[in-house]
């Protein structure tokens, strides 16, 4: 690529500068997701369900455990050692107040992975261009909480984060949903992906270890739990040589772009 040829990241992002405005684009303040956020959670009346597809930002519209990994012809993470960089839209919120609360919930949860020291590391950065992915809000997705993705070639990728996620039995706990979404980044699946029940059922998956309900991978009744046995696999899957085939799927790394 030529030194003054625009990436497709960026030239997604001028193009979406040109139609709706630069403030369409506009990111969260570093400063102002710097607190603590509070743990304090109320009962849930629901367990947190997360989806892994494609939707489009709001903004933009007008266990021991289970470690269960792969999709159907590779078994993707990113290049141990990797930084995958990642920043935040104001826009698309309900209040600018959601905006700052989201930010700080899922840097609480980089956090928490980062300290995990599993291979990769999380960095907050200002602009979307120089992000892997951008934490945005998705709308409304009925009981779905989040969703992310996993290691890929795509020059920008986005977590969401949906409307349910910030009502009161969710809200203070949106730190501990959001370090469920971070597995997906990372490469994990849900828990529960090969489980025979077909409600449950997602397929296309190997495991690592020994199946646990509380994995932070998997849906409970309550708010899910990074667990010591989601480190120390994630360690493991992060320490395979690439190429490493688990039930003949091949391990694939990927460089965040």
């Amino acid at each position: 690529m030529a030194p003054d040829t625009p990436s497709t990241r960026e030239a997604l992002l001028q193009s979406t500068a040109q139609q709706l405005g630069p403030e369409a684009l506009a990111t969260v303040d570093a400063s102002s997701i710097s607190e603590p956020v509070s743990t304090d959670t109320e009962p849930l009346p629901l367990s947190p369900v997360c989806i892994t597809q494609e939707s489009v930002p709001r903004n933009l519209k007008s266990d021991p455990a289970a470690l269960m990994v792969g999709l159907e012809f590779e078994i993707p993470r990113w290049k141990p050692g990797s930084v995958v960089k990642w920043t935040a839209w104001e826009a698309g919120y309900d209040t600018p107040k959601d905006a700052m609360h989201a930010a700080a919930h899922l840097k609480q949860a980089a956090e928490a992975w980062n300290k995990a020291d599993v291979g990769v590391n999380f960095e907050f950065v200002p602009l979307a261009k120089d992000a892997n992915f951008v934490l945005t809000h998705g709308g409304d997705k009925g009981n779905v909480l989040a969703s992310a993705y996993f290691p890929n070639r795509k020059d920008l990728n986005f977590v969401f984060v949906y409307s349910l996620a910030f009502r009161p039995d969710f809200r203070n706990g949106l730190w501990k949903i959001f370090t469920h979404e971070l597995g997906h980044v990372l490469g994990l699946r849900h828990e529960f992906a090969m489980d025979p029940n077909p409600k449950r059922f997602e397929g296309n998956a190997v495991q690592i270890g020994k199946a646990n309900p509380l994995s932070v991978m998997n849906y409970r009744e309550e708010l899910p739990e990074l667990q010591q046995s989601d480190i120390d696999t994630t360690q493991q899957f992060y320490g395979l040589p690439v190429g490493t085939r688990l039930s003949t799927t091949p391990v694939v790394n990927y460089v965040p772009r």
